[in-house]
């Protein structure tokens, strides 16, 4: 696991430390680099669970379109969808602990 320099986790849920190791595991699985680019620094949209520590964001700039969707689907199964959103975005992927 990598963390982009500015990455502060303070404050950082046992549930997003879960997800975390969790998305490590699938990236590491396929032999692709995990780093995390946020956690609740930088600026997110009002409200955002980054901001509580229950959200972070893992680089995707360096896979392609298939890798992209192959982490997601695979961290998607292994997290339970009851407790965790899953989020493809342009530049990375959200994951957030989100309890319905």
């Amino acid at each position: 696991m990598k963390l982009k320099p500015e990455v502060k986790l303070t404050r950082l849920s046992s549930q997003a430390l879960l997800a975390m190791l969790v998305a490590e595991r699938v990236y590491k699985s396929l032999q692709l680099d995990f780093v995390v680019t946020s956690v609740n620094d930088g600026k997110h949209m009002p409200g955002s669970k980054h901001y509580q520590g229950d959200a972070f964001d893992c680089r995707t700039r360096h896979l392609n379109a298939e890798q992209q969707n192959l982490v997601v689907s695979d961290i998607r199964a292994k997290l339970p969808p009851s407790q965790f959103d899953v989020v493809l975005e342009s530049d990375h992927i959200h994951i957030e602990f989100d309890p319905k």
